[in-house]
């Protein structure tokens, strides 16, 4: 799942996880959700990827990553 395209940054890094995973070296979790950083549907993209059941990989504008993962109850 992804909610970014090829152009951003979450395009970029989901470009560069797919490369990753077929080569079995992927640091991301294998249900993720590619999210830009700083724009104003970050928070509502995070938690809908969370209920959704995965991981968000928040992507700055510097290619930085921070994964959010559900609390575990």
């Amino acid at each position: 799942m992804t909610n970014a395209n090829g152009d951003s940054p979450a395009g970029r890094v989901m470009d560069e996880a797919i490369e990753l995973a077929i080569a079995e070296e992927s640091p991301y979790p294998e249900s993720s959700s590619f999210i830009d950083d700083g724009t104003p549907f970050t928070e509502g993209q995070i938690e809908k990827a969370l209920r959704a059941g995965y991981a968000a990989v928040v992507v700055a504008t510097d290619g930085s990553t921070r994964i959010v993962r559900a609390e575990s109850s």
